[in-house]
């Protein structure tokens, strides 16, 4: 029919071009180790010492002596970072196997090489940096999976992702309490966003169904005493906001968290000040009651003596 022709032909398509990046990622590959080689074979061969500065004046020759031949711009012979994504491919090989290693494309090692290798041109070898075998690892896994993919939008949000981790655990070798609070103050801060998306969404959908018609008053408040009570938590009037008499720790804390984040300063201080006094008057009351009732019992012994 036209209509498997049509798939036919397009999967036809999407497959050669597939090939066509796959073959050129693996050329790339292949060109980044003997590129390598010939600078190690150079190394210690040459008789003069070795320098940082060999390695890119190798790769400036070889992108000359190519330029002789092909109309290409210089920086498009990217040999020496096909030499380190050669070379991180190999080091992620040597920890879960060089089949799995290649499972990610000289387009994704390009990606990462920067962070996840750390490459010395007088050395000419790689150090696999901490973090990001893990992050190869959970592509791996996913792509082995029936029908498992990794996007490249997917790819990138785990490199940021990745990016995030070692710098938490660099700010925790530095400062281990600062940084402990840090992520303690981001996790609040989350915490309080979410609570307010939650709130500002559910507000917007009331909103629409009222001045829509869709919905009155009396059916909204229906509708929520059915969820409530559905979750075991039946409403009463006073329950319908936020009810000082009745609250909770916990929602005494999204409640500030809530007035934080809308930026509630005044408000905010206002409240602490009155707290603080209600507070010092409680705890006054409760150590002299304390203190009466240790007088009492200090008077009954002595009585019984």
């Amino acid at each position: 029919t036209t209509i498997d022709h049509n798939k036919s032909a397009i999967a036809d398509i999407v497959g050669m071009i597939r090939a066509k990046y796959t073959e050129e990622g693996e050329r790339n590959f292949a060109i980044g180790k003997r590129f390598l080689e010939h600078a190690r074979w150079q190394k210690s061969t040459f008789t003069s010492p070795y320098e940082k500065g060999d390695f890119e004046s190798l790769a400036r020759h070889v992108r000359e002596e190519v330029r002789l031949y092909v109309t290409i711009k210089a920086e498009s012979i990217r040999v020496t970072n096909w030499a380190k994504c050669h070379e991180l491919r190999e080091l992620v090989g040597k920890e879960i196997s060089h089949e799995h290693a290649s499972m990610l494309s000289m387009y994704e090692y390009l990606a990462i090489s920067p962070d996840a290798l750390k490459f010395s041109p007088l050395e000419l070898s790689g150090e696999l940096l901490p973090c990001w075998l893990d992050m190869v690892r959970g592509v791996v896994a996913d792509r082995a999976k029936e029908n498992g993919r990794v996007s490249r939008e997917d790819f990138e949000n785990r490199i940021v992702a990745t990016k995030k981790r070692v710098s938490d655990a660099r700010a925790m070798l530095i400062d281990p309490v600062k940084a402990a609070a840090k992520i303690g103050t981001d996790k609040v801060k989350a915490d309080a966003k979410a609570i307010a998306k939650s709130i500002l969404d559910t507000t917007t959908a009331i909103d629409t169904a009222i001045s829509s018609g869709v919905m009155t008053p009396e059916s909204v408040l229906a509708t929520l005493e059915g969820v409530a009570k559905h979750h075991g938590k039946p409403l009463v009037s006073a329950a319908i906001g936020f009810d000082p008499a009745t609250a909770t720790i916990l929602e005494c804390e999204q409640a500030v968290d809530i007035m934080f984040t809308a930026g509630r300063l005044g408000e905010m201080k206002a409240m602490y000040a009155r707290l603080a006094k209600r507070i010092a008057t409680a705890e006054k009351a409760l150590s002299a009651r304390a203190a009466k009732s240790v007088k009492a019992e200090v008077m009954s012994e002595a009585m019984a003596a």
